[in-house]
């Protein structure tokens, strides 16, 4: 069973992001689809909900199972298909993106032949329940549902980018979800006297090879992610509470008023006291 949905594009408004087409193939054993370079102008991301398919890049088949996608750039050379012995269950969304290029090309051209392979853990139910709502709000299109079909679109995209990070192989998502857990750590506990090696401990790697992998899955060094938790709580003890700017230092792990001054405005573009007045 397949499923192909076209639709209007917008004439006034130009979204962020918003479909050409979208659709589902399940139970489809034949399904095979080969494209030339440039033979589609949009992108083209596809999710697997269940069974089983393969994308070839450069002769190298990458087999996919639940959870898996992949984002081909406009204009690239596609490849794939489904396995004939495990038919997927497949979503599939046809897209121009107006704004969102710089995120979404960097992801599939610096893959091989222009194709981002990703893996979803955390926002895997998001992701679905998201496609879900695009395929039925497209499905009974009216105008009226524009910005509802977008802000689904843009809800899929930015949970995918948010839980994939960069090109993901099978043995790469366990690591990736360790990562996000220690992200979590750190902002529960950014107060504290964190540093680099306390982190790496909690984490189980040396330094050097927890600052890379982290880096890879949170898009941030752990020093930039633990300054940037701690501005966050600043500026909620800035406009919650009376401290003062020096026990606010010390209350969000900056020690030194100095320094955390020098953060904040590096950071935010005023100093501490101008944010309290501004939003306190």
């Amino acid at each position: 069973m397949k499923k192909h949905l076209y639709l209007p594009q917008p004439g006034g408004l130009h979204y962020i992001c918003y479909p050409e087409s979208c659709g589902h193939y399940r139970l489809e054993p034949s399904h095979r689809e080969y494209r030339p370079p440039g033979a589609l102008k949009e992108y083209n991301l596809h999710v697997v909900m269940s069974g089983r398919g393969f994308v070839i890049t450069g002769g190298e088949r990458t087999e996919l199972s639940a959870g898996w996608g992949f984002l081909y750039a406009p204009g690239a050379r596609q490849d794939y298909g489904t396995d004939p012995d495990d038919p997927w269950d497949i979503r599939w969304v046809h897209f121009y993106a107006n704004g969102m290029e710089p995120m979404l090309l960097n992801k599939a051209r610096d893959s091989r032949e222009g194709v981002w392979i990703f893996r979803l853990s955390q926002q895997r139910g998001r992701v679905e329940r998201a496609l879900g709502k695009l395929l039925r709000l497209s499905e009974t299109y009216e105008s009226a549902k524009e910005p509802a079909i977008s802000a689904a679109l843009y809800e899929v995209l930015a949970a995918i980018l948010h839980d994939a990070g960069t090109r993901a192989r099978p043995t790469g998502g366990p690591v990736r979800e360790k990562m996000l857990e220690i992200a979590d750590h750190i902002r529960e506990h950014c107060h504290l006297k964190l540093n680099l090696n306390a982190m790496a401990e909690k984490a189980g790697y040396s330094p050097w090879h927890f600052t890379r992998i982290f880096r890879d899955a949170v898009g941030k060094s752990p020093a930039q992610y633990l300054t940037e938790c701690r501005i966050l709580l600043a500026k909620k003890l800035l406009v919650s509470t009376r401290l003062s700017v020096k026990q606010i230092a010390y209350e969000t792990g900056f020690g030194q008023s100095s320094y955390f001054i020098r953060q904040f405005h590096r950071m935010t573009g005023m100093t501490p006291g101008q944010f309290r007045e501004w939003y306190g």
